[in-house]
């Protein structure tokens, strides 16, 4: 039993402590957080994806660039490749604007020397870039929308040793509405052009941090559009909540082994 006596002095004696750790910690040298400055410029100046201070928007439509018809709405810009990848090899954030919103994005290359970089971007969303050249190829997800920055095949009219892109979103996409399927094999090279051999193993994909986790027949009763795909090659077809919800549990981000092959498997949402 305690007494009522020695409580008060406690008391006091904790209350003392803690006064002089709030004043040491008053006094203490603050750790800094480094603020990302982002590119003050006009909203009609701004690509779909801006990446600060890299980027310049061009006028829609320019003659000989033919887009796909189910892309309703698209932006075309340029991009300086080579400051923008000499930022990610720095370890550098990459301030951008997208949709006219700022955010920070935080990227690792995959492997060294591959120009394949993946991370995060502020407000829980994710990003995906690959410089090869002067060829850029970008995936933004943030908001629950999917943007693309991809290569229109030609050289910019007013700076021609850039190449001219064409930036859009899945809310942009004619026919989208819910998930769909994206579905890369590997193994067959289907991602050769982000970063990722063909002819990886297991092992490599460890030895870049990303996670492998086995796909078995059994596994395909519950990813009935998964297995469809597996057999067809067909990609970007609707999928149910259930099977959605499966692939954000087991295998959205991670690397799936099938029969000896590795799949990227994920979905885009509208």
């Amino acid at each position: 039993m305690v007494q009522e006596g020695s409580v008060i002095p406690a008391l006091l004696l904790t209350a003392a402590v803690t006064a002089l750790a709030a004043g040491f910690a008053a006094f203490a040298p603050v750790a800094e957080v480094p603020v990302i400055p982002h590119e003050q410029i006009a909203p009609q100046d701004q690509a779909l994806v801006h990446i600060d201070f890299f980027t310049e928007k061009r006028d829609v439509p320019v003659e000989g660039v033919d887009i796909l018809s189910s892309i309703r709405r698209y932006d075309l810009a340029v991009y300086d490749t080579q400051a923008i990848l000499e930022r990610l090899l720095s370890g550098e954030p990459l301030a951008l604007h997208i949709a006219g919103q700022p955010c920070t994005a935080n990227l690792q290359e995959v492997l060294h020397d591959t120009g394949s970089f993946t991370g995060t971007l502020s407000g829980d969303g994710r990003v995906h870039l690959t410089i090869s050249g002067s060829v850029l190829r970008g995936y933004f997800e943030t908001g629950g929308i999917a943007y693309w920055v991809e290569s229109t095949g030609r050289y910019d009219t007013v700076s021609p040793e850039n190449v001219l892109y064409y930036v859009f979103s899945s809310a942009d996409v004619k026919g989208l509405s819910g998930c769909y399927l994206t579905l890369y094999n590997i193994s067959n090279g289907d991602l050769e052009d982000s970063g990722y051999p063909a002819g990886w193993t297991e092992a490599d994909f460890l030895s870049a941090g990303r996670e492998v986790v086995p796909l078995a027949d059994a596994d395909l009763v519950d990813l009935p559009k998964v297995n469809e795909t597996l057999r067809t090659g067909f990609i970007e077809v609707p999928l149910s909540e259930n099977e959605t919800m499966c692939i954000v549990k087991g295998y959205r981000g991670k690397i799936a082994e099938y029969h000896g092959d590795y799949y990227l498997i994920d979905f885009i949402e509208s």
